[in-house]
């Protein structure tokens, strides 16, 4: 066998091999690259799984029912206004319910009016001191309705720890601006 020859199997050889190496390594971070897709897919809430903890399925539950009960005794325009504004309210009180800071506004300011912007959002997990960061807070009730105009009303909603027994009431108040429902204010 001429030396040319030789040389062309060799070369030949540790070019399949390089590119077995690079085809194992292109496989290995295409499976990366799958698991971090699928941790930054959208949970039942929205969220990216990659951002838990996550409201459960019987706290949301639990936040539907809070809401809706407490309701029932109001006139029907201040139903119709929040039966508008629950989806805004209902991502508000879960991502309150589940961002552990004092200060909600960087997963609230896009549900604000220009009354809040970006400033300081109130949220309940600051005074808790033993609520485990590893779950979302319940929502144990809403109440104290009051409908502030024709296109605002405040209420209360109470959040809870089941495993520390502490909760916090934050005061929500709503406003329909250009026919979008914006978080207005908030406070403890």
């Amino acid at each position: 066998m001429s030396i040319n020859l030789r040389l062309t199997v060799v070369a030949a050889t540790l070019a399949l091999t390089a590119c077995a190496q690079t085809g194992t390594a292109l496989q290995g971070l295409n499976s990366g690259l799958a698991q971090f897709n699928q941790a930054l897919a959208p949970s039942a809430n929205g969220a990216p799984g990659i951002f838990t903890p996550s409201l459960s399925a019987e706290q949301q539950t639990q936040l539907s029912n809070a809401v809706t009960s407490s309701l029932a005794s109001r006139d029907a325009g201040l139903r119709n206004m929040v039966k508008s504004a629950s989806p805004v309210m209902v991502s508000v009180m879960s991502k309150a319910a589940c961002y552990q800071d004092w200060n909600d506004s960087r997963v609230l300011s896009m549900y604000t009016s220009a009354r809040i912007g970006n400033g300081f959002i109130p949220g309940p997990w600051g005074p808790m001191k033993y609520a485990p960061k590893n779950h979302c807070l319940s929502i144990l009730r809403t109440d104290s309705w009051t409908q502030k105009s024709l296109n605002a009303f405040q209420y209360r909603t109470v959040y809870y720890s089941p495993e520390s027994g502490e909760s916090q009431a934050v005061f929500y108040e709503f406003i329909n601006q250009d026919g979008s429902w914006l978080l207005n204010n908030a406070y403890f």
